[in-house]
């Protein structure tokens, strides 16, 4: 009797083991994460970010443990919805789309829609060097040196017989007519030639005037060239990106928006390939958000070659995502707490992320 007693009390001892370690699976939250820098990055294979400090202090309060389980973003949207895991802390953007298959806390950071586009200065000096060499351009190109020829031309025939030290026979006297005529227009005047008939000046002061007026013309239109471009390449509206070549990563909140206005786009992995992407000029804007494109080209060493431009007419919500409406409800009250803090906006500092109230 006193065997079975013991043994009945190993086995009740045991279920209570058995127990405890099951409550303490099910407190155990499996939260999925989606490498997007510098909310959640990887190093050493230790997670890090902005999200997930955030994250943390949420936890901690909670009093809760929690395992990190690494997703491709379709993935992780799928098991959010699937409740294979019991919350995201990504930062997703809350769309109409994504708000009918699973729950999202408060926004704790809003940024807007931004792009990536080559840089003023990268843009204008490839723009002048490509008018340099257009069609358009040489076209223009041949009636004026025509005109510099024609008036070099009268030169020497007016001055060859009494100027003939500046201006002399032949081909070698023609030539220095055209070099006159060249550097008269130029307004250099070296003074190395110049006319001394009568005729021969008056001509002279006709083509000042004349070479002034098409200097300032041939100027005028390669700054207007310039300006034309830039207007051109500015994008303002979601129907400047209808008209360029964009870029963006397939089901990101970002390619959500162009789907809504029908914009299309050049799927791309990752943020750095859509940025080498635009610094090679396959395509004109890899549009995305705005924090995470100016931590990219930081990053990246692309600041010279590479302007963000944040849009006004897109904003952005990052929160997380659960299908467990209980647990958004207790992480939201913590949230609000933390965000509110002064110390998560030093956390946002501390990975190069603009605090935005």
């Amino acid at each position: 009797m006193k065997t079975f007693n013991k043994l009945y009390l190993i086995i009740i001892l045991l279920l209570v083991v058995v127990e405890i370690n099951a409550i303490e699976d099910v407190n155990v939250l499996k939260v999925g994460v989606q490498i997007k820098p510098p909310f959640i990055m990887k190093n050493n294979n230790q997670y890090i970010g902005a999200s997930l400090d955030l994250w943390t202090k949420i936890a901690d309060s909670l009093n809760t443990k929690y395992t990190l389980v690494e997703y491709e973003l379709p993935d992780l949207l799928k098991a959010i919805e699937s409740g294979e895991v019991d919350i995201a802390i990504s930062p997703l953007m809350v769309t109409s789309t994504r708000i009918r298959e699973f729950g999202f806390t408060q926004p704790y950071y809003i940024t807007n829609l931004a792009y990536a586009t080559k840089s003023d200065m990268d843009k204008d000096f490839i723009t002048l060097i490509s008018n340099i060499f257009s069609v358009g351009f040489l076209k223009s190109l041949i009636p004026l040196l025509l005109i510099i020829s024609i008036f070099g031309t009268i030169i020497w025939a007016l001055e060859r017989k009494r100027n003939a030290k500046q201006f002399g026979k032949g081909i070698h006297g023609v030539g220095s007519g055209i070099w006159w005529s060249a550097v008269t227009m130029a307004t250099v005047g070296y003074g190395d030639k110049s006319p001394i008939t009568p005729i021969g000046r008056l001509i002279s002061i006709i083509w000042m005037f004349t070479a002034v007026i098409m200097i300032s013309g041939l100027t005028a239109s390669i700054s207007s060239s310039l300006t034309i471009n830039r207007l051109k390449t500015e994008i303002s509206s979601f129907d400047d990106l209808r008209k360029s070549e964009v870029g963006c990563i397939p089901g990101s909140g970002s390619s959500e928006l162009l789907d809504l206005y029908r914009i299309q786009y050049s799927n791309y992995n990752t943020v750095e390939d859509g940025l080498i992407a635009v610094d090679n000029d396959k395509i004109s804007a890899f549009v995305y958000d705005d924090a995470v494109l100016n931590y990219a080209v930081h990053s990246s060493k692309l600041d010279e070659r590479i302007e963000i431009v944040p849009t006004s007419y897109a904003k952005e919500y990052f929160s997380f995502a659960s299908s467990n409406y209980a647990l958004l409800a207790r992480v939201d009250r913590i949230l609000l707490e933390v965000i509110e803090r002064a110390d998560w906006e030093r956390d946002l500092q501390k990975y190069h992320i603009e605090y935005r109230h």
